[in-house]
């Protein structure tokens, strides 16, 4: 019985090192840096280049309701732009780098506290969707709980 555990935890465990191991990530020591993600340092903005994103990276956010996050950024005007947003569900976790031991957001970010962060995708519940960069992980919470947020806009 006992070989019989050990055999299947050691499965597993391979197993998911193989799958760690494929997935695509940041990572300076590596030299595996994701290079869809540019800093631009003068304007304080992070370049999603694959999916066409800017992300304002000057200065953090306080913590706030769901709809003053998304007053927030629905106000903002910066280099120029007014259609900045808060990100939905699915931008916010593209931001997630899971090989960082302190901060598990994408290298190319300055600013982004260690936290939870509102995402302007709602569920079902009278709830929305955030991602926590400092567990990296996602879920649902009622519109009155207090996070940061993080604005983006189309990029150019």
């Amino acid at each position: 019985m006992k070989k019989i555990v050990a055999l299947s935890l050691l499965s597993t465990l391979i197993a998911s090192a193989s799958i760690f191991g494929a997935m695509s990530y940041s990572d300076k020591k590596s030299g595996r840096v994701d290079r869809n993600f540019v800093r631009d340092d003068n304007a304080s903005v992070v370049r999603d280049l694959e999916n066409h994103r800017v992300y304002y990276d000057a200065e953090p956010s306080g913590k706030m309701i769901y709809s003053d996050a998304i007053a927030y950024c629905e106000k903002m005007d910066y280099l120029g732009h007014k259609d900045w947003k808060l990100p939905t569900i699915e931008e916010l976790k593209s931001l997630t780098e899971f090989s960082r031991r302190d901060l598990n957001v994408k290298h190319a970010f300055k600013n982004v506290q260690e936290g939870i962060y509102w995402s302007s995708t709602k569920d079902r519940h009278d709830e929305a969707w955030y991602v926590d960069f400092d567990l990296g992980r996602w879920n649902t919470a009622g519109y009155d709980h207090t996070y940061y947020a993080l604005c983006v806009r189309k990029g150019d």
